[in-house]
């Protein structure tokens, strides 16, 4: 499957996930209420990532890396999994703006409740 944004619900709070073709996950947003606010942030990070300096990196307590991408005003919109080392995040950050411009919204979330069995 293609590069995508995927919107998803999980408990109770509609996400974005940027996925690659392989399912991997490159990016994750924090979650919002409605599925609206979560689609205005996808283009939200898009907009922001033409600036390569609204990815932030960090690191935990364990060493490993990761990226937080923030809106213009600061707002934290999305942030990467934990990679092993700072070369994986090079690599991630890479596929992150290669693909983000390009990459269709797929909904989800209908899905996922109806395999809930909730409204």
């Amino acid at each position: 499957m293609a590069t995508r944004f995927e919107l998803v619900v999980d408990h109770d709070k509609t996400f974005f996930q940027l996925v690659d073709k392989d399912g991997g996950v490159l990016l994750r947003s924090l979650g919002s209420t409605s599925k609206i606010m979560t689609q205005n942030e996808i283009q939200h990070l898009r907009r922001t990532l033409r600036d390569a300096s609204h990815l932030v990196t960090h690191r935990s307590p364990d060493h490993h890396c990761f990226v937080v991408a923030k809106d213009q005003d600061g707002t934290v919109l999305a942030r990467s999994p934990q990679v092993a080392n700072e070369a994986a995040l090079r690599d991630l950050t890479a596929r992150v703006f290669a693909v983000y411009a390009d990459a269709p919204i797929i909904d989800k979330t209908k899905r996922m409740l109806g395999a809930h069995g909730t409204h």
